[in-house]
C-alpha cells in the first residue's frame, strides 16, 4: 500500500528509545515482526504527536499505544465503548506482565477505591488504565484522579479506541463518545491517540474534525484480509435459521464461528434452533445482564459453545478470538463499514475462515424505517444501506474490490480471486467454473 505522508516522515526518524522499543516488541509481546505502519504509528505516538490510526481488522492497531504505554512514565488512558472489550484487553495485559485496570460500576466502593489510591501515588503501577466514556465523563473521582495525572505529568496519553463510534454511522453510535472533543484543551499538552476499524475516508476527515486534534499524524494500516472468503446468498426465510444450520453443518460443524442477528429476539431464536439441532450456541445481546453476558463470552473462548449469536451493537467490536472459521450475517449490514469489521472477527490466525452473507430484499425496506424514525443523520444511513444492498445484489465482481474501493482502494491489484486461492470468493468461483466449462 502507498505510504502516507506520516508513514514517510517517521519511517526513518531518529528514534532516543528504539532499543527499549525492540526490547518490548520482543520480549514483553513475544513478536517478530512489525505490520503496516506500527513502527511508525508507535515513533510518532512515543514522540508525543497526535496520531490517529485506521485499520482493518488484525491490523495490530493496539499495539500501537499498549507498546508505548509500557515504556511510558505514569499512566495511558484508554477510553474504549465496551465492557467485554476493556476486560479482553486487560486478560490478555495481564498475561503478559502488564498492570492494567478499569473501574466499573460492579465493582465494590473498597476496590474503587483501591483504583484511585493507585492513580495518585506518586509512583502508579497501572500502565493501562481502560474506562468507556460514560465512565470517564460522569466520574468525580476519575477525573480528579486523571488531574492529579497530569499535574504530576504522569499522563501519559489519552487513547480513543473505537473512534469511528464519534460519528453516526450505526447503531454502534455513542453519543457520549461526542463530548471527548475538548479533551485537548482539558488536559493541557497530553496527546492523543485515536484508533479506527475500517472506515471511509469521509468519515476519517469527520472524525479528525470531531475530536479537534491538534496536527494529528495519520496512519493507514491494510483492509484486505487475503484469507476471508465472502459469499452471499438470498435468504428464503425470515429469520435465516434453516439456512444458517444448513450452511454450517455443511461446512463447520465442529468449528467455531459467529452469527449476526437484526434483533436482540432474533439471537434468542437462533440460539435454540442451533442447540436444537445439536449446535452449541450461545446468545449476546444488551438485554442480557453483565454477568450473562460474560459467561457467554467466556464459553464460547473457551470453545464450550461452538457458535455466538449476537447483534452487531453488542458484538461488533474487539474480538479477538484467533480461531473463529466462519462468520454468518443472517440479516443485511447496514453499512459497508460494519459488515467489514464484523466479517474481520473471522481467521485472526490467518487461516482460511468462511464469510456468508443471508440478505432478502425485504431487508432493506425495515432498515429504511429503522433510520426514517430514527434520529442523526439519514442521508449518510441511506446512501450507506445502498451501498450495502448494491454489494449483495452484484452477480459477477468479485467481492473483495467493491469492500477495497470503499475504503480507499487498498491493496486491490494485488486482491484477485485466483483458482488457486482456497479463499477465492463466490463470484468469482462461478465465474471461473464457467470459464473451466466454455474452455
Amino acid at each position: 500500500m502507498d505510504e502516507s505522508p506520516a508513514a514517510k516522515k517517521f519511517k526513518h526518524s531518529n528514534f532516543s528509545q528504539s532499543e527499549k522499543v525492540e526490547d518490548a516488541f520482543k520480549k514483553t509481546f513475544g513478536l517478530e515482526e512489525y505490520r503496516v505502519n506500527q513502527l511508525e504509528a508507535i515513533k510518532a505516538n512515543n514522540s508525543g504527536k497526535n496520531v490517529f490510526v485506521v485499520g482493518g481488522n488484525g491490523a495490530g492497531k493496539s499495539l500501537c499505544y499498549q507498546l508505548p504505554a509500557c515504556l511510558s512514565d505514569g499512566v495511558t488512558v484508554v477510553i474504549s465503548p465496551l465492557k467485554a472489550l476493556n476486560l479482553e484487553q486487560i486478560k490478555e495485559l495481564t498475561e503478559l506482565g502488564i498492570k492494567a485496570w478499569t473501574p466499573s460500576d460492579d465493582q465494590s466502593e473498597r476496590d474503587q477505591n483501591r483504583i484511585y489510591k493507585q492513580l495518585i501515588n506518586e509512583d502508579p503501577k497501572i500502565k493501562l488504565l481502560y474506562v468507556t466514556p460514560e465512565k470517564m465523563r460522569n466520574t468525580a473521582w476519575l477525573i480528579m484522579a486523571l488531574k492529579s495525572l497530569n499535574g504530576r505529568k504522569l499522563l501519559a496519553r489519552f487513547v480513543i479506541d473505537e473512534a469511528q463510534c464519534i460519528i453516526e454511522v450505526g447503531y454502534d453510535f455513542r453519543q457520549t463518545f461526542v463530548t471527548l472533543n475538548d479533551l485537548q484543551k482539558e488536559f493541557w499538552k497530553v496527546p492523543i491517540m485515536a484508533v479506527s476499524g475500517p472506515i471511509g475516508p469521509g468519515i476519517q476527515e469527520d472524525i479528525l474534525n470531531r475530536l479537534q486534534m491538534t496536527n494529528p499524524q495519520v496512519f493507514t494500516m491494510p483492509f484486505n484480509r487475503f484469507n476471508l472468503k465472502y459469499a452471499v446468498e438470498k435468504r428464503t426465510t425470515k429469520l435465516g435459521v434453516d439456512e444458517c444450520i444448513a450452511w454450517i453443518e455443511k461446512h463447520y460443524p465442529h468449528d467455531s464461528g459467529i452469527v449476526y442477528c437484526w434483533r436482540k429476539v432474533d439471537c434468542d431464536v437462533m440460539a435454540s434452533s442451533l442447540n436444537q439441532a445439536g449446535l452449541l450456541a450461545c446468545s449476546y445481546h444488551s438485554d442480557m445482564t453483565d454477568e450473562d453476558r460474560e459467561s457467554a463470552q467466556n464459553k464460547w473462548n473457551e470453545n464450550k459453545c461452538q457458535v455466538i449469536c449476537a447483534t452487531s451493537a453488542a458484538f461488533g467490536m474487539g474480538i479477538n478470538k484467533p480461531d473463529v472459521r466462519y462468520v454468518i450475517h443472517s440479516f443485511l449490514p447496514e453499512s459497508m463499514e460494519h459488515y467489514h469489521r464484523e466479517t474481520g472477527r473471522a481467521g485472526r490466525d490467518g487461516n482460511m475462515s468462511r464469510c456468508i452473507l443471508f440478505y432478502s430484499d425485504r431487508d432493506k425496506g425495515l432498515l429504511q424505517r429503522v433510520i426514517i424514525e430514527g434520529k442523526g443523520s439519514k442521508d449518510r444511513k441511506f446512501k450507506n444501506l445502498g451501498t450495502m444492498m448494491n454489494y449483495c445484489r452484484t452477480p459477477q465482481d468479485c467481492r473483495k474490490i467493491p469492500l477495497l474501493t470503499y475504503f480507499g482502494g487498498d491493496d486491490i491489484e494485488a486482491n484477485i480471486c485466483l483458482p488457486i486461492s482456497e479463499a477465492i470468493c463466490d463470484n468469482c468461483e462461478r465465474a471461473n467454473a464457467g470459464a473451466a466449462a466454455t474452455g
